[in-house]
């Protein structure tokens, strides 16, 4: 998968490679990315395998120059019931990833550009499972909120003067608050686990963005 996409994209630079730089231009630009790597997995038949879950699903950056301010956010829903014998299961997972900050770009040959920036990140998650039985209902839950931020050094290779493919990797530190609730003794009155703590996570480049400016 992986040797695919770098192939991709070196041979459509050998193919389309131009003699000035594409992207640098003092007038205000807009520029709107979409997370294409589960497609082009499930297109390979690898079904993500291996691949790290990039959160950011989309992003948006408003460009001059050599500089930009950066947004992303990504997330899930997802909620499923079971019917069984003795009651209904009800699952659910929601999560919620954003971030913003400043990049920083240096061109590279003529269809490539080096990015680097600086972000705040933030991410909310939350899980529960909740068993509908009688006499009362059981819940089994946890949510997390964690705050933070770190580096980000990336690339772009410029298609075509609005579209462009970029990857990048970073480097996120999160201080992170969570709540559990465990009813294993009491179901009427669950035991409630809270935590602080800090979590580093390090993505690497692995996931793939199409950008479109205007």
């Amino acid at each position: 998968m992986r040797a695919l996409l770098t192939l991709f994209i070196f041979c459509g630079a050998y193919a389309l490679s131009a003699q000035e730089s594409l992207w640098l231009s003092d007038a205000p630009s807009r520029e709107l990315g979409l997370n294409i790597t589960a497609t082009l997995a499930g297109f390979f038949n690898s079904g993500g395998q291996g691949l790290p879950a990039d959160p950011y699903m989309f992003s948006l950056k408003f460009s001059r120059a050599n500089r930009a301010f950066r947004l992303a956010a990504g997330g899930r829903f997802q909620r499923n019931t079971e019917f069984l014998n003795f009651g209904d299961r009800t699952t659910s997972n929601q999560q919620l990833e954003v971030r913003s900050g400043w990049e920083w770009r240096e061109p590279f040959g003529t269809r490539f550009t080096l990015l680097w920036g600086l972000d705040l990140a933030g991410r909310y998650r939350e899980e529960s499972v909740v068993l509908s039985s009688f006499p009362q209902d059981i819940t089994v839950s946890s949510r997390e909120i964690g705050l933070g931020g770190g580096p980000v050094l990336g690339m772009m290779f410029h298609l075509s003067p609005r579209v462009s493919f970029s990857t990048e990797s970073f480097l996120y530190a999160y201080y992170v608050s969570g709540r559990k609730e465990d009813p294993a003794d009491n179901p009427a009155d669950p035991a409630v686990n809270k935590s602080r703590g800090v979590d580093i996570s390090p993505v690497l480049p692995s996931s793939l963005y199409v950008i479109f400016k205007f």
